[in-house]
């Protein structure tokens, strides 16, 4: 799916450069390829980084047992960067292969809405071709190698041993890079905190919001702890035995459950920032257009007296006006399709992230299942278990892309407000409630439909796969 984004994006870059029509269209063209690379498109990443995370984190045993057996640390980052960069290319071959199919109506579209102009036309670009196998495969090599550092550098019976119990929850290097993520937001903000303009408030706010989900994501094992007690609430008010055994799982899993709370954080954080961004646009554009309709309606009347044309000065003045309102509102338009653009793609990666991630992260419990079952839980009680475990990770993704939202906000809303743009026209209530309400239904679904499809297995059989 990366590998298909990236190269619906390059190929109609290069298809509006070979239409030959300018400078204009070609930045319009570089501009929407900026906006959806830098939100679907770190999405994407973090979601491929995520699903790496939780994989090597399922091999610890057999990464201890390798060490054991003599395996140098070296043999076996070899070994799974190996067996990663296959996967990648051929699931990049393939992406590219959608990605350059889906990029021809994708350009019609945004033709037939004026985002470009009539001219560009559909067909293969091997340049957007390459960029998205070889950006899926770098991106994915990288990962794997980040994925794999810790565990290998790991002697052989602390592997085994962390394979059964978690012990360190924040490698170094996250929490350094966590660090350094949040001084680059503060970067971000400090560029643009002083230059007037509408446009540079909303483009500032974006970018920091950006760094600070991307930080949060990084910091999530530090955060599942303190967020495990209003998660795991519910749970212990309505369900007293299986709300308390689901908070103790949860509070001894920090791994697991930032794994499974990072895609929800991601999603609910970064389509609430779009949906905002594009209502703070809305809003600048209406007070725009009331603006100049005030300011043309409130012009003194001129003297009946013609120029030499014989057009009134009024009826010019309203003429410009209107072609000014006009165009206002053909902007407010342009921005509902941006909105539109970014959108759709953040909310395919986001659902296929969510799912894919909770999928890994119940599979690998297949062999917990197993025990309690054969020490007499039922598979009603499981499902219970499963149901409080899946609301506490819903509700600490929620919290934290709430936390990030609420500073994303201040900021937009104190440096909107000169503009005539108050807070309460850049938080679009009924769209927010409509997307947390969308990714926590798939965070429950993602956890409890394959936690029952493990649970069809019989317990001595999964106990023995386990072993």
């Amino acid at each position: 799916m990366a590998s298909a984004f990236f190269t619906a994006l390059a190929t109609i870059v290069d298809r509006v450069k070979r239409a030959g029509l300018g400078h204009g269209p070609v930045q319009t063209a570089e501009s929407l390829t900026g906006l959806v690379g830098s939100t679907s498109g770190l999405t994407a990443l973090l979601l491929v980084g995520n699903t790496l995370s939780l994989v090597v984190h399922q091999r610890r045993r057999e990464i201890g047992v390798l060490r054991t057996i003599g395996a140098t640390p070296a043999q076996i980052r070899t070994e799974i960067v190996a067996e990663t960069l296959v996967i990648a290319l051929a699931g990049g071959v393939a992406g590219a292969v959608a990605g350059s199919a889906c990029a021809g109506p994708a350009l019609r579209w945004l033709i037939a809405n004026k985002v470009f102009p009539p001219g560009p036309e559909a067909g293969f670009s091997p340049q957007g071709f390459a960029v998205g196998v070889l950006s899926t495969a770098a991106v994915t090599v990288l990962a794997a190698l980040a994925a794999v550092y810790r565990p290998t550098r790991t002697s052989a019976l602390a592997g085994l041993r962390e394979a059964e119990i978690e012990r360190r929850a924040m490698p170094v290097g996250r929490l350094v890079t966590a660090v350094l993520t949040l001084a680059l937001a503060g970067a971000v903000w400090q560029r643009y905190e002083h230059k007037a303009g509408a446009s540079h408030a909303v483009n500032g706010a974006m970018g920091l919001c950006l760094f600070l989900l991307l930080s949060a994501w990084l910091l999530a094992p530090l955060l599942v702890r303190p967020l495990v007690v209003p998660g795991a609430l519910p749970g212990l008010l309505l369900s007293r035995y299986s709300g308390h055994l689901a908070a103790v799982n949860s509070v001894h899993a920090v791994r697991r459950v930032a794994a499974m709370s990072g895609p929800l954080l991601i999603a609910v954080g970064l389509s609430a920032a779009l949906l905002c961004s594009g209502a703070a646009s809305d809003a600048i554009t209406k007070s725009r257009v009331a603006k100049d309709t005030s300011v043309t309606t409130a012009s003194p009347a001129p003297s009946p007296a013609t120029s030499s044309t014989g057009t009134s000065p009024k009826s010019g003045q309203v003429e410009d006006g209107s072609l000014d309102v006009a165009a206002l509102r053909e902007q407010q338009r342009r921005n509902e399709v941006g909105t539109r653009v970014l959108m759709a793609p953040l909310i395919v990666f986001s659902a296929v992230g969510i799912l894919n991630s909770l999928l890994l992260a119940t599979r690998q419990r297949r062999g917990e299942f197993a025990v309690l079952r054969l020490t007499g839980a039922t598979g009603a009680q499981m499902l219970r278990i499963l149901f409080w475990e899946s609301v506490v990770v819903v509700v600490g993704g929620v919290l934290t892309a709430g936390a990030v939202l609420g500073v994303f906000l201040s900021v937009l809303s104190r440096r909107l407000a000169p503009y005539g743009v108050d807070s309460g026209s850049i938080v679009p209530g009924e769209s927010l409630a409509q997307v947390v309400l969308f990714c926590a239904t798939l965070g429950l679904l993602g956890v409890l439909v394959p936690g029952a499809l493990a649970l069809r297995v019989r317990a001595v059989r999964a106990a023995r796969a386990r072993g």
